[in-house]
């Protein structure tokens, strides 16, 4: 089958290539004609033997297999999630993949398969992450790197949440698409590339957000708002971080958690969490950004590189099948 798979000494390289099909499946997981599949930083930031030999973690399309133990799945339900199997990742940049039943929820009739395909880690992190801060009707809520998948997600969830206040950090040239893919009329934004304005907005804002949602902070760039905005943090408010270097991660595994600020890595098990998330976009009556690539060498190239960029608007999508 082709796939896109880490290629080099410690499977750095992503390059574009043929696999074997997974041809057996374990008792609790699924084989998957993969339709359409999703990426993600994190996707070009782990070597192989962590991430497997395919890349990918995204992931729609139709069950062919089920594990012996399988119940609430048959042939040809039409699922999305994460391509990660019960001994961990399998890849979903592939014609075919192996998940867990846990990890993929049903597909409703009416989401397409390549906004499916979008809904796996940046809507599952958002999720999380809005629930860590306590997000919920007349909240107020900031996201930083609002233009970004996981930033575009947190805005649309917040806003399918029932938040009163949504304000999003994104460069000004973003406005507008930010805008259009939230169609929430009272959202405020500020342009990070304006020093004055912000702070005059950090000035502005003290003590006035319930959650700070930064999806910037310890990404592939030098942002950095870890310390600037706690100002910004109600009493009772959540900084939600995403993104990090070893340190931070060694630290929030060794639980010295910082008060009022927490790292999210996103949870195993999201089947309910996914069939969550369908619901609460259709209610907000919104959906992800798609950009489209073909599936092939050039595709693949291209898709990461627009990744790597980091000025990338939404989600990058393969048509797979």
């Amino acid at each position: 089958m082709r796939a896109a798979i880490r290629t080099g000494l410690l499977g750095w390289t992503i390059s574009f290539g043929e696999q074997p099909k997974p041809e057996k499946v374990a008792d609790t997981e699924l084989l998957i004609k993969v339709e359409n599949a999703a990426i993600n930083p994190v996707d070009f930031k782990i070597p192989r033997a962590i991430g497997g030999k395919v890349v990918g973690i995204d992931v729609s399309g139709t069950v062919e297999r089920v594990g012996s133990s399988v119940t609430d799945f048959q042939v040809g339900d039409e699922v999305f999630g994460r391509a990660i199997g019960s001994s961990g990742m399998r890849g979903s940049l592939a014609e075919y993949t192996v998940v867990s039943q846990d990890e993929v929820a049903k597909k409703p009739g009416d989401l397409p398969f390549n906004e499916a395909a979008a809904l796996g880690v940046a809507y599952l992190t958002g999720l999380q992450s809005m629930k860590v801060g306590n997000v919920g009707e007349g909240s107020a809520v900031l996201v930083i790197g609002a233009s970004g998948g996981c930033g575009v997600a947190g805005v649309q969830l917040a806003k399918a949440l029932g938040a009163e206040r949504i304000v999003g950090i994104c460069s000004g040239k973003n406005f507008d698409f930010v805008r259009e893919q939230v169609g929430y009329d009272a959202l405020e934004l500020v342009d990070y590339n304006d020093s004055e304005l912000m702070k005059e907005f950090r000035d502005e804002n003290k003590a006035k957000f319930d959650c700070i949602y930064d999806t910037s902070t310890g990404s592939t760039a030098d942002e950095n708002y870890s310390t600037s905005v706690m100002s910004m943090l109600k009493e009772e408010g959540q900084y939600v971080q995403i993104n990090g270097g070893m340190a931070d991660w060694v630290k929030h595994a060794a639980g010295r958690k910082t008060p009022r600020k927490t790292m999210v890595l996103t949870a195993s098990k999201g089947r309910k969490s996914l069939e969550e998330i369908a619901s609460l976009l259709q209610k907000a009556e919104v959906k992800p950004h798609l950009n489209i690539k073909k599936f092939d060498e050039a595709g693949v190239k291209e898709g990461f590189e627009m990744l790597k960029g980091r000025r990338t608007r939404g989600k990058i999508v393969f048509n797979i099948n």
